[in-house]
């Protein structure tokens, strides 16, 4: 009997690697993706001050983009920032657009601004300083295009013009105003007496 426990033994540690080894196998054989909660919005990574340059085709500056705060989140490939600037600097009066919040598309072709939005375009060439200030306001970086659903307050010197909605185009020098337009206009020179 004893020498027949000893026959046994190599038999019994012989099924046990067999168990290991298919054990082993199905654990490294199993689905190697990390399974998320879809259902949860959590950032799976942030960055402070965040600044993000745009070449335009020549190699000249077209936009910087500058935030306190940066957040992505996983589930939808969104990004929101906090205390965005944009800065257009590739024509003679730059122009600023700020909010205190923004949300950047999967794409990053699309920022919506919210939350005391202002945009600034500086004095050129005799004309005054002008303001466009609205509580969101969708921004194309790429295209230099804006639209304003929410109410909008535009200024320029003493003039000032209020509307429902806007849209903009910055490159060919367009706004469109809509629903409500209703304004006081100051001319810069004054108009020659016949």
């Amino acid at each position: 009997m004893n020498r027949r426990s000893h026959s046994l033994f190599p038999l019994v540690v012989l099924t046990l690697m067999a168990g290991v080894s298919v054990w082993l196998d199905r654990v490294t054989q199993q689905d190697q993706t990390v399974k998320t909660d879809r259902s949860r919005h959590e950032a799976d990574f942030s960055a402070d001050n965040l600044t993000l340059r745009r070449f335009d085709l020549t190699g000249k500056v077209q936009y910087i983009l500058v935030a306190d705060r940066m957040v992505h989140y996983g589930d939808d490939e969104s990004t929101e920032l906090v205390r965005p600037r944009l800065d257009y600097l590739n024509r003679p009066e730059p122009v600023r657009i700020e909010s205190e919040f923004a949300t950047v598309s999967k794409d990053g072709e699309t920022v919506v601004l919210t939350d005391q939005v202002l945009l600034r375009r500086a004095a050129h060439k005799g004309k005054p300083e002008s303001t466009l200030r609205t509580d969101q306001m969708t921004v194309w970086p790429d295209d230099e295009k804006m639209r304003a659903d929410k109410p909008v307050k535009l200024t320029q010197g003493q003039t000032v013009i209020t509307a429902e909605h806007m849209e903009s185009d910055n490159i060919v020098g367009e706004v469109r105003l809509h629903g409500q337009v209703r304004g006081t206009l100051y001319r810069t020179n004054p108009t020659p007496k016949p």
